[in-house]
């Protein structure tokens, strides 16, 4: 495993880590992280994936493990930015520098979002998303549906004025940088999630990605993506040919998976072998 520094072109260096096989490689992949969890969260899994014969990369988003080098007031600190700058810029450094091979990516929550921000994102083949959703709130099950009205109208105002931040413990993950936290509060407020400053629907690269798109459901993630959230974020990409899969527990041989038990090491039989499945099927990775 390398170290990498990418610089963005807004000019924020973001860190990542750079996994290479020991035989010629099969293909690249991006690694999109959830929500407030740093790469080293992935390491597992981009090694494994390293050993079967892909280069991958993880990265941590501004504002996120190593690549906290903004202001906490920086204006360019947002969710958008992760996409348009961060996930973009990812992309350019990864085809640029391995040129010979297919990108593709694994979104893991947000990760799943920000292939639609990303200017460039025709030049990833495929998308495998683990988890990722829409956060708009009504998604949810009625039971779950006053807990989120709280976190999104009065936790994050609150704690983002007060603070500075959003506390890691509310998003199950580091601390969320003032406007980063504030974005995604406001997009998940709105019913098309993904708005404006104004409240308005904005999807500016979704309906150009028109590569395959693969959707994880995980059955027993009720807190953070059902059903319903995954299948409106899916409805984003009309564009690319796409499916929902849901996964349960039971069929892994556990009694829970959750939010972010998909990238356990005790899944590399199982839930990883899934995904690599996917990802060589002969429409996505070129010999």
């Amino acid at each position: 495993m390398q170290t990498i520094q990418i610089i963005t072109q807004d000019g924020t260096t973001i860190t990542g880590s750079l996994f290479t096989p020991n035989q010629a490689p099969k293909a690249g992949i991006i690694i999109n992280s959830a929500t407030a969890v740093p790469r080293g969260f992935y390491r597992n899994f981009a090694n494994y994936l390293a050993a079967k014969g892909y280069v991958v990369i993880s990265y941590d988003y501004r504002g996120i493990g190593d690549s906290k080098n903004l202001p906490p007031k920086d204006p360019s600190q947002t969710m958008q930015a992760w996409g348009e700058q961060d996930f973009n810029s990812v992309i350019n450094w990864a085809t640029k520098n391995h040129p010979a091979f297919n990108w593709h990516c694994i979104g893991h929550s947000v990760g799943g979002q920000l292939i639609g921000l990303a200017k460039d994102n025709h030049k990833i083949s495929s998308v495998y998303n683990v988890a990722a959703q829409s956060g708009n709130w009504r998604n949810w099950h009625w039971a779950k549906m006053p807990k989120l009205w709280l976190m999104w109208y009065v936790f994050t105002p609150f704690f983002t004025q007060v603070l500075g931040f959003l506390p890691g413990f509310l998003v199950g993950g580091q601390p969320l940088p003032k406007g980063i936290a504030q974005q995604w509060g406001q997009w998940c407020r709105n019913k098309d999630y993904i708005c404006n400053e104004k409240g308005q629907s904005f999807r500016p690269y979704f309906s150009s990605f028109n590569n395959p798109m693969n959707f994880i459901q995980i059955k027993d993630d009720l807190d953070f993506a059902p059903l319903k959230a995954v299948q409106q974020l899916h409805g984003f990409y009309h564009q690319a040919p796409r499916t929902i899969e849901v996964l349960s527990p039971k069929d892994y041989g556990q009694k829970k998976i959750g939010h972010f038990g998909f990238f356990n090491k005790q899944n590399e039989q199982g839930l990883w072998q899934h995904a690599l499945n996917w990802l060589e099927s002969d429409l996505k990775v070129a010999d």
